[in-house]
């Protein structure tokens, strides 16, 4: 299992082109791309986006099936992401500990969503990409109202 691809991200943000990323069991980091920086799902065009901003972690349980976990990224930095990682539209951002994720949860980093799809929903990528299409768009954090705080990447 530790080869194979366990899901994917989908891009799934109006307005922009769908794309897919592959994920693999370990760490898969979602960032913005730097001159040092080369994340494994790469965030372009989005200027709220930290260079290490989340990390999705694949593992496999004691049933040999695959678990997902997403965390800000306080990792490298030893702080969040300047403009924080939301789950599904919450608007309560995620800190530096690990939360579990589940088939069609949709991710936001910065005003960029993902949708995940899991290697037991979707047998392909492109399964995962008609499955991911044919979902409505999760709401964006409105990253203006009181109790979000947003702030732009220098």
């Amino acid at each position: 299992m530790e080869n194979k691809i366990a899901g994917w991200l989908i891009l799934h943000t109006e307005g922009r082109e769908t794309a897919s990323y592959e994920l693999h069991v370990g760490k898969n980091r979602i960032g913005r791309i730097a001159t040092a920086n080369n994340p494994d799902i790469p965030v372009a065009d989005d200027m709220f986006v930290s260079r290490n901003h989340a990390v999705l972690v694949v593992r496999v349980n004691d049933r040999y099936q695959y678990e997902y976990l997403l965390a800000d990224n306080a990792e490298v930095q030893g702080k969040p992401s300047m403009n924080g990682t939301y789950i599904n539209g919450d608007t309560t951002r995620l800190g530096d500990k690990y939360v579990f994720l589940h088939d069609g949860d949709t991710i936001q980093v910065g005003v960029t969503k993902f949708v995940l799809k899991t290697a037991e929903v979707a047998i392909t990528v492109d399964d995962a990409v008609k499955l991911t299409q044919k979902l409505g768009y999760t709401e964006t954090v409105d990253v203006s109202k009181p109790g979000v705080v947003l702030r732009k990447r220098v």
